[in-house]
């Protein structure tokens, strides 16, 4: 069922029944004014007749009949009877065949007023100076119609009116969610190759706007996306293409002629060189990959076996240079551990420390501290030619690479993959740079 007409119906409900709650208020409340009122005509028809009959002395019992029938408007079916203190009736202008019960006429003077029904016969009794008690009855005919009147008008409003509500239901929520079908339109129109157009902003801060809005920083992360991965796509590509073709040439130039055994050791020195740096290329493509999957075996890594491991992958690098190890922690660094996977956080530092000797031509320094609760900071920093402040926040996109380090060797992946890996652990990297004085990488992780 349609968001529409689930509205139009949920309104349509809970209006309807208002309106019956309402209506039975009104018949209930007309049906005590309309009792109230009636028991106040018979009472004062009975308390008028006994003041007449009783206080008039020119006034005798057939003057009053012929009185109350000729000039005194008589209700439906209605009769005056007065009792004495025996219970002897000693007036009535009726030839009704009714007799009120003895505990009734008691009743009535123990209460002195005394109203009570009897099928659809109203009674009202007064008990007059402790001497007589008078009796009026009759039968409200006026009144049950108007009830019954009301009754039917009532039904046949509540009909006409659930009528109008459920077509004014439908007309406001045919209005109130047309800017909804209005964005769906729009939604269906952006298909592929259309990527960069987006909803018509709407005014004001309902949340109609707010939708479209969401919809189209959605659109702008999608986008922002595609471009990243054709980016990515056509950089790898690229990057690829390089050594791939380089090879080929290499191979190429070989085959024109006989060489000697010093040139072959030669070309097979240089397609080695190139194969190297086609399978590290490889393998930061496919870390870089998986670090985009999100994907982490969560372990506690001793801090000092980490350091250890990164001492033995700098070595392995044969750099002529060395890794400065600074401790400003006054814990011992083997009774520390940081929560996460070893091994990605050990290709995310080495990373940085790999740039470190790239770019300088000095030692590299990587401090260790701690100036957050439950967190450790590794400061990785170097002498070399900086990063300029508009590239700070590039240099995290893959494959891109400063100016300064372009004639370097690199594929621009590391700090992105850095970056990535930092991030999945819930900590975050910090990159301080100045000019011709160095650069400092600064990560934090939690323990």
């Amino acid at each position: 069922m349609k968001i529409r007409n689930k509205l139009t119906l949920q309104f349509t409900g809970i209006v309807f029944c208002i309106l019956i709650l309402f209506s039975i208020c009104i018949y209930y409340a007309f049906c005590q004014y309309r009792e109230f009122t009636f028991r106040k005509r018979l009472r004062e028809k009975a308390l008028n007749t006994a003041k007449i009959l009783i206080e008039v002395d020119e006034i005798n019992a057939e003057l009053l009949k012929k009185l109350r029938r000729n000039y005194l408007q008589s209700l439906h079916e209605e009769y005056v009877r007065i009792y004495d203190k025996n219970n002897n009736l000693v007036y009535r202008d009726d030839t009704i065949r009714f007799k009120i019960p003895d505990e009734k006429l008691q009743k009535i003077r123990d209460e002195k007023k005394y109203s009570f029904r009897i099928e659809d016969r109203q009674f009202v009794g007064l008990d007059y100076k402790s001497t007589y008690v008078i009796t009026a009855s009759a039968i409200d005919m006026e009144g049950h119609k108007a009830t019954n009147f009301l009754a039917i008008a009532l039904a046949a409003g509540n009909l006409f009116g659930l009528i109008i509500i459920f077509f004014t239901g439908r007309f406001f929520s045919s209005r109130a969610l047309s800017p909804i079908s209005d964005i769906i339109h729009e939604v269906d129109n952006i298909k592929e190759g259309h990527a960069g157009l987006r909803l018509t902003e709407r005014k004001g801060r309902d949340e109609i706007a707010q939708l479209a809005n969401s919809f189209n920083q959605m659109f702008d992360r999608i986008e922002d996306t595609f471009e990243q991965q054709n980016k990515f796509i056509a950089h790898a590509s690229h990057e690829l293409r390089t050594p791939l073709t380089s090879i080929t040439g290499e191979i190429e130039v070989a085959l024109l002629k006989d060489r000697s055994t010093e040139e072959y050791k030669e070309t097979l020195q240089s397609l080695l060189e190139e194969s190297l740096s086609l399978t590290e290329l490889s393998n930061k493509l496919l870390e870089l990959i998986q670090a985009d999957k999100q994907i982490m075996i969560s372990e506690k890594v001793n801090l000092r076996y980490l350091l250890d491991r990164l001492e033995e992958e700098v070595l392995k690098r044969k750099f002529s240079r060395s890794l400065l190890i600074e401790n400003h922690i006054s814990k011992d660094l083997s009774d520390i551990e940081i929560t996460g996977n070893e091994d990605l956080i050990r290709v995310a530092m080495i990373n940085v420390i790999d740039n470190g000797f790239k770019y300088s031509d000095k030692d590299v320094n990587l401090k260790i501290f701690s100036k957050e609760p439950a967190h450790i900071s590794f400061s990785i920093s170097d002498e070399g030619s900086g990063i300029d402040k508009d590239e700070l926040t590039k240099i995290l996109k893959p494959f891109y690479r400063s100016r300064r380090t372009l004639s370097a060797s690199g594929f621009g992946i590391g700090l992105s993959l850095t970056d990535k890996i930092i991030k999945l652990h819930g900590g975050t990297l910090i990159i301080k740079s100045v000019i011709s004085k160095g650069t400092s990488v600064t990560i934090t992780l939690p323990v």
